[in-house]
């Protein structure tokens, strides 16, 4: 199958660009704000401390939080490593922020968790941030002082973290190191703009805006080059073929999330399904849509029903919703943990 043509990134009316600048580094001074505010006041969920925060030579100012499953002990045998990436919009947050996800998965799923670290947009823009993971996880490889077993590796991340875990199965280095990738509700096509994808998710009354409408625009303006070819795998994981990526993939996507559609549609054609017209764009239809899994279980779409960008650590969640939606979030990782472990984790016997 050929390639798709390149589809150049546009350059922006000059007054657009110094307005989302203005944003930006307005946003950038509140989240420092209240990051220090939090580090200063707010105490760490009992539970939830990382075992150890290291960098290394190759990215000495990235801060990356290392999480050693409860049960480890120096006589144990090496538990599998999942590194995962927080989201954020390319431009905000910091691996702190997943801390208590981050724990559970290490102590349910019994694996050592590294929550990389990586540069936000404007500062640096594709595909610095890609790249700048790609040299920390060699790092990480080549760290003797980590137990972890090297044929049981795999990755993820949420939202932006989603995008930047399939980005960095793509290069060579790693080619033959990540056996699985499980992103959840991933930005997977930069080709598709904001008011596209709005119209992608169903809406629960009238007037219903998705939380993310805010920032689309602003987070690509913030981190794709003008000029960059928009289908490049490596900014849009959609177009990457089934070669390029790992065996295993596991893709989680939430029904009320603009970004679920495309999530889904990477799946479908990676699985080779048909697709559906689906507003001004496609993607899955029928059963598909709900999930499915194919290839012995080497690709699986995981449909949540209910539930909107971020679910898994309670974004969007009211006070009254909060226990159903940690128990749909808790019932989500279980189900991926089963299939690391019944697939790219499975021991030989």
């Amino acid at each position: 199958m050929s390639s798709p043509s390149p589809l150049p990134n546009p350059t922006l009316p000059l007054l657009t660009r110094i307005s989302y600048r203005a944003s930006l580094l307005t946003f950038h001074a509140l989240s420092r704000v209240f990051f220090t505010i939090r580090r200063i006041f707010k105490s760490p969920t009992p539970g939830t401390i990382p075992t150890l925060i290291k960098s290394y030579p190759s990215t000495p100012h990235l801060k990356n939080r290392i999480f050693y499953p409860p049960t480890y002990t120096s006589s144990s045998a090496p538990p599998p490593l999942y590194l995962s990436m927080h989201g954020g919009g390319f431009a905000f947050g910091e691996p702190a922020l997943d801390d208590i996800v981050n724990a559970k998965v290490c102590s349910d799923w019994n694996v050592l968790v590294i929550s990389l670290d990586y540069p936000k947009a404007p500062t640096v823009r594709y595909p610095v941030p890609t790249q700048q993971i790609i040299a920390t996880i060699l790092s990480v490889f080549d760290d003797k002082s980590l137990p972890f077993d090297r044929n049981r590796v795999a990755i993820g991340g949420y939202s932006a973290g989603g995008q930047l875990a399939l980005s960095a199965c793509l290069d060579a280095q790693l080619k033959g190191k990540i056996h699985a990738v499980t992103p959840f509700y991933p930005v997977t096509d930069a080709t598709i703009s904001a008011a596209i994808k709005k119209n992608t998710r169903p809406y629960r009354y009238e007037g219903e805006v998705d939380g993310l409408m805010k920032i689309i625009a602003l987070s690509h303006y913030a981190y794709v080059p003008a000029g960059q070819d928009l289908r490049a795998p490596g900014l849009s994981p959609g177009f990457a073929t089934r070669e390029e990526l790992p065996e295993w993939i596991c893709t989680v996507g939430a029904e009320l999330d603009v970004l679920c559609n495309e999530a889904g549609a990477m799946m479908g054609r990676l699985a080779g399904k048909k697709l559906v017209k689906v507003g001004e764009t496609e993607g899955l239809g029928g059963q598909d849509r709900d999930g499915f899994e194919v290839d012995g279980g080497r690709l699986k779409w995981v449909f949540v029903k209910g539930a909107g960008h971020g679910f898994t650590h309670g974004w969007g969640a009211s006070k009254s919703d909060v226990e159903k939606a940690k128990k749909v979030s808790d019932e989500v990782f279980k189900i991926v943990g089963e299939w690391l472990f019944n697939g790219p984790f499975m021991v030989e016997k």
